[in-house]
């Protein structure tokens, strides 16, 4: 069965539970390992007709597990959270554009 509807409530089909961020007035899903705090500062529409859009946000805070903040046993596993961002196409020409990596830099703990 789908639960991918409108409607649908995905934190309960999820089972998930909502905890406060601490920086920001939004719920956070506290089974994640990682949680981005962030600020909105701006749309813009990328396609001209409302379909696609370019969200921009400023990082307030991040809460990191424990055992995720700490070398790379669990970073760079299957279960870890480097991002592999393939080729991300121009989505006014069709043009990919080059491949890249990603990493949280763990720089506070709370």
């Amino acid at each position: 069965m789908s639960h991918n509807d409108y409607e649908a409530d995905k934190f309960s089909v999820g089972n998930f539970s909502l905890v406060n961020a601490k920086t920001i007035h939004a719920p956070m899903i506290q089974e994640a390992f990682v949680n981005i705090e962030c600020t909105l500062k701006g749309t813009q529409d990328l396609s001209g007709a409302g379909i696609t859009s370019m969200i921009i946000g400023q990082v307030q805070h991040i809460s990191v597990e424990e055992e995720y903040a700490h070398g790379y046993e669990k970073r760079y596993r299957k279960d870890g959270f480097m991002m592999l961002i393939p080729a991300p196409q121009n989505l006014k020409t069709g043009e990919p554009n080059q491949s890249a990596i990603a990493t949280i830099n763990i720089e506070k703990y709370d």
